[in-house]
């Protein structure tokens, strides 16, 4: 019978080594789609960062056909 402490012992470590397998692979997937969707925002701000730098090149080229010499 002294063999059964240390069977529930045994057993308990596996369990315990199950759940945190298992949060840790929850942790790491919340982690990869966290990444993902930060990446995702950073490139569409910087487009339209981008988008909005030739806008507005855009118009000071406009403006600069339109009054070349300021006079306007």
């Amino acid at each position: 019978m002294l063999l059964v402490p240390y069977a529930f012992m045994a057993g308990l470590l596996v369990l315990a080594l199950v759940v945190l397998t298992a949060s840790l692979l929850v942790t790491m997937r919340s982690f990869r789609r966290l990444h993902a969707a930060r990446s995702a925002v950073t490139s569409d701000l910087a487009d339209r960062a981008g988008l909005l730098r030739a806008r507005v090149a855009g118009v000071g080229v406009a403006l600069r056909r339109r009054c070349p010499d300021r006079s306007c």
